[in-house]
């Protein structure tokens, strides 16, 4: 915000910075175990008094000057140069921060230059102990060097004590100060190895190559022990970082488990290079081997300085600088006034609809080019932007720090979002995607069957299990959800003791327009029989048909006679509406194959999977076999959170402070959209989602706090880094109970107190002890009856107004009482006892006065 921008495209992202700090450090620590290793090569040349290894000696510190000092020297002019066009914010924090400790390593560096121009220069012209005394005077110089930035270096990523000492020594001496400077020394030697066998592979063999293999030999046991040693600093760097910044690297960044396993590649491949150079290998062969087992050396320290750098994301100075050089702690007063009327070089400063995507692209080069190319080799933000709507992005950018650790928070007011998620999807991603159209529905009559209260013997009522399934899969990409549904049916023998009638009668069921028939059985320990369908909630023309009709038909099984027959609505809808903010929308409502593979993208992305791959293979991925679903008892892994804790704890951070419209952004309850589930009294009667259930973001908090209950109170992976994240809008986070998905739900008595009017209505954190007392699952006072077989099922309790016909969902109560009301009201108990009641059997309450 302080600073001017270099305005980058393809060569944004960290590129100049990798071509030119990599290839710095890599020589930078050739130059300091490289000193170790020749004034120990002069030494072991003198004891042996080989004139042939002394000229090669002095060969190699030709090859070393030349390449240390002149390309070192020149990419460390440039290492500054690009920092300071790319990072000066940071680069400003570090030189006032540490102004005197480079000082003291640039005084260490003078001396490099001096004590190696006289060490090459005096080869043949000093005395032996004197030309060697000022090769261990360089080494000495040169570690020094590296002790000096190792502290500054290590500063960047665990600063320890001084963000709130701000003492110099609490950062020089940092956390990784110690681990850190052993595994680079480590480094260091193995470098000075692998350079050996580009020299040692070019001596002469006048001797029949006796010097050659001592020094080919030499380079490689220097080469393969520090490597070895490696291994043991490298475990106890990791070890001594900080939680945050050890999760990040471990757990957290997909990014660093690659950069993790190349370390381990390149470092086998320079291991192995060096053995196989030990042996005795054609010269043709041996020196281009030399010349590729160099550049693994090149590999080990760039895999670790990319590790290292992507360990402290989002930050450039761990709790200090974010990476785009926006100061921790400006974010508030930043985005209040508006980013771009204070970053004191941006060209606009302030959005309108005429500059919104001028304003974007400007709000891209301050916030995301640090890190982002756009096309380019390094963090390309395109393949992001191809699966995102804009109001993806929108939802993105106001969680992107949640949602990925590794991002800093936008800083910035609504207006400057939106303008930026427009130039990131209209622009970048070259998208324009319309919002869900509203649907038109045709209004169907529903035909009521016959009743006839004065000749009927029987009562059949039936009922969903769910007041709404929704189906949840992406061709080919994924599966969540199938299209089954539960049918529950009970035969009632009228009479003034009516009976519940199990044995000798023979229950049926058959969808309209051939969607399907079967026969109900039995249920176990249940007064009804029931069934599961697979049913599709389309037409075979693919339009959407959430409430098709069931006809359910009971006879006697000795003489086939008919003893009763109703119907029912089956709610079942695939119209989730992920394409909204994840695109590969085709305007039927559900998840295409192109949503879904988005979807999976972004999990492959955060969660370091390959399930994009594994759908482009042809194989859909079954998201309970990781997840648990308890709707359907699939198991899951038991260190992951269950489907309904994982959807729901991610976006209560991407549709925060949304109310009940973040609710319809998944699920099918838009106003104006093909399903509207929300047709039953609670609806009717101005209430929503969040009266029961709790905005998204307390929702999402009593699920997550069960997870993190799980596994004897170890918690499943992510449930309390999530808890931590998400704000709760209706109450307390300490005072929200947890709670299982499906196996616990709102408790209608909460509001219902002893079956009595609403009062409060507000059921959120009142759940149902188990499955037991679910209403879908729960009996009466008498164990005869379920409550939606006289109330209606969720979401659609009588009186109901289903979208595709007023009556659609009252076919029962119309047929048996000619009322639109929960079945026996306004004393309507003849229905199944013929004759009117005056005492509250079922529940108290029952017989209104």
């Amino acid at each position: 915000m302080e600073y001017p921008i270099w305005h980058l495209t393809a060569l944004a992202g960290g590129f100049w910075i990798a071509l030119i700090g990599t290839f710095h450090v890599f020589l930078a620590h050739f130059a300091v175990g490289g000193g170790l290793y020749l004034v120990l090569a002069e030494r072991y040349a003198r004891r042996l008094e080989s004139p042939r290894l002394l000229a090669h000696v002095k060969k190699h510190a030709r090859f070393f000057l030349l390449l240390t000092m002149v390309a070192g020297g020149v990419t460390g002019v440039g290492i500054w140069f690009i920092i300071g066009l790319l990072s000066p914010q940071g680069t400003s924090t570090l030189l006032k921060v540490f102004v005197y400790a480079f000082a003291t390593e640039w005084v260490f560096f003078l001396l490099e230059i001096v004590a190696l121009l006289l060490y090459y220069y005096g080869f043949d012209r000093m005395d032996p102990r004197d030309h060697q005394r000022l090769g261990w005077i360089y080494f000495g110089a040169a570690f020094a060097s590296l002790f000096m930035i190792n502290g500054i270096i290590g500063f960047m990523l665990t600063p320890g004590a001084w963000t709130t000492t701000r003492n110099f020594w609490d950062g020089f001496f940092n956390p990784t100060f110690w681990p850190q400077l052993a595994l680079r020394t480590a480094i260091a030697l193995s470098l000075a190895g692998l350079f050996g066998f580009v020299t040692a592979t070019r001596i002469p063999v006048d001797d029949g190559g006796a010097d050659r293999e001592r020094m080919v030999r030499m380079a490689a046991a220097w080469t393969i022990a520090p490597l070895v040693v490696c291994l043991g600093a490298g475990w106890w760097y990791i070890h001594a970082l900080p939680q945050a910044q050890y999760e990040m690297v471990l757990l957290r960044s997909a990014r660093i488990g690659g950069f993790l396993k190349l370390f381990q590649v390149f470092a086998g491949a320079a291991a192995l290079g060096a053995l196989l150079l030990a042996v005795r290998l054609p010269g043709r062969v041996r020196f281009p081997l030399a010349l590729c087992i160099v550049l693994t050396g090149w590999g080990i320290i760039g895999s670790f300085e990319f590790i290292r750098e992507a360990a402290r994301k989002p930050y450039l100075i761990y709790g200090h600088t974010y990476s785009n050089g926006i100061r921790v702690g400006a974010e508030a007063a930043a985005s209040a006034q508006g980013y771009l009327a204070t970053a004191k070089w941006a060209r606009i400063r302030a959005v309108t609809p005429e500059n919104k995507l001028a304003a974007g692209a400007e709000l891209y080069q301050h916030q995301c080019s640090s890190c982002h190319s756009i096309g380019g080799p390094m963090n390309n933000i395109k393949p992001w932007t191809a699966n995102l709507t804009e109001r993806g992005m929108v939802a993105l950018l106001g969680a992107i720090n949640r949602v990925n650790p590794a991002m800093p928070p936008f800083v910035g007011n609504q207006a400057e979002k939106e303008a930026l998620a427009a130039y990131l999807a209209e622009v970048l991603g070259r998208r324009k995607d319309a919002d869900q159209p509203a649907v038109v529905i045709a209004e169907e009559t529903s035909e009521v069957p016959a009743f006839d209260p004065r000749t009927a013997e029987y009562v059949l009522l039936a009922w969903p299990d769910l007041g709404m399934h929704m189906v949840v899969e992406s061709q080919g990409a994924f599966i969540l959800r199938k299209p089954t549904l539960g049918l529950n049916a009970q035969l009632v023998k009228r009479g003034e003791s009516p009976g519940k009638i199990t044995e000798g009668v023979e229950l049926t069921y058959s969808v309209e327009n051939n969607a399907g028939a079967g026969t109900l059985a039995p249920l176990a320990g249940r007064d009804w029989f029931g069934a599961t369908l697979s049913l599709s909630p389309r037409r075979s023309d693919g339009a959407l048909n959430p409430y098709p009709l069931a006809t359910i038909t009971a006879v006697d099984s000795a003489t086939r006679a008919t003893l009763g027959m109703t119907r029912v609505a089956l709610p079942v809808s695939d119209e989730v509406a992920c394409s909204s903010c994840h695109g590969g929308g085709d305007g039927k409502g559900n998840i295409s194959g192109q949503t879904g593979l988005n979807i999976l993208r972004i999990h492959d992305c955060l969660n370091r999977t390959a399930l994009s791959a594994q759908a482009g293979g042809g194989k859909p991925v079954e998201c309970t076999s990781c997840h648990a679903d308890p709707l359907t008892g699939a198991a899951g892994k038991s260190d992951l959170l269950s489907v309904s804790a994982a959807l729901h704890g991610f976006h209560a951070n991407t549709l925060k402070g949304q109310g009940a419209e973040a609710c319809a952004r998944c699920h099918p309850s838009r106003p104006d959209g093909g399903t509207r589930f929300q047709r039953g009294l609670h609806a009717q009667m101005g209430l929503d989602c969040t009266n029961c259930h709790g905005p998204l973001e307390d929702h999402a908090l009593g699920l997550l706090k069960r997870e993190a209950e799980a596994n004897d109170g170890k918690g499943k992976r992510g449930a309390r880094r999530l808890i931590s994240q998400i704000t709760p809008q209706l109450m307390d986070k300490a005072s929200i109970p947890p709670r299982t998905a499906w196996l616990q739900t709102p408790d209608c008595l909460a509001c219902h107190k002893d079956f009595g009017s609403p009062d409060p209505s507000q059921a959120f954190g009142h759940w149902t002890k188990g499955p037991e007392t679910r209403f879908r699952t729960r009996l009466d006072e008498m164990g005869a009856l379920s409550c939606p077989a006289c109330h209606g099922p969720q979401h659609a309790l009588y009186p109901s107004v289903n979208p595709y016909g007023k009556d659609r969902d009252m076919i029962q109560p119309l047929q048996y009482q000619k009322l639109a009301r929960p079945l026996g009201a306004q004393g309507n108990c003849t229905m199944c006892h013929k004759v009117r009641m005056d005492t509250d059997a079922h529940h108290p309450n029952t017989i209104r006065k």
